[in-house]
């Protein structure tokens, strides 16, 4: 069973954009032995929607060279309408 979701894991990575940085859950960053981390991104914004928060943490991890992201905190905290938005970017 793991050797199928390595290789569901190897396949979605081999077909995604070569520029763009991947989005992986913590189980797959848990399981990546060769990937270096950046440090974590954080973004506050007033974004429409939560898809609009992950546009521009996949592109702020591609500004900063990384090759796979995890999205660690999304919320709005309060009424003020900016979202806070958190990852950790590996390379």
């Amino acid at each position: 069973m793991k050797t199928i979701a390595y290789a569901f894991v190897a396949a979605f990575l081999l077909c995604a954009n070569a520029t763009a940085a991947i989005k992986i859950d913590s189980k797959v960053a848990r399981n990546m032995d060769d990937v270096q981390s950046l440090g974590v991104i954080y973004i506050n914004h007033n974004f429409a929607t939560e898809q609009e928060a992950e546009l521009a943490i996949n592109e702020d991890a591609d500004r900063h060279g990384a090759k796979y992201y995890r999205t660690l905190l999304m919320r709005e905290p309060g009424s003020n309408g900016n979202m806070h938005v958190s990852a950790d970017i590996y390379r």
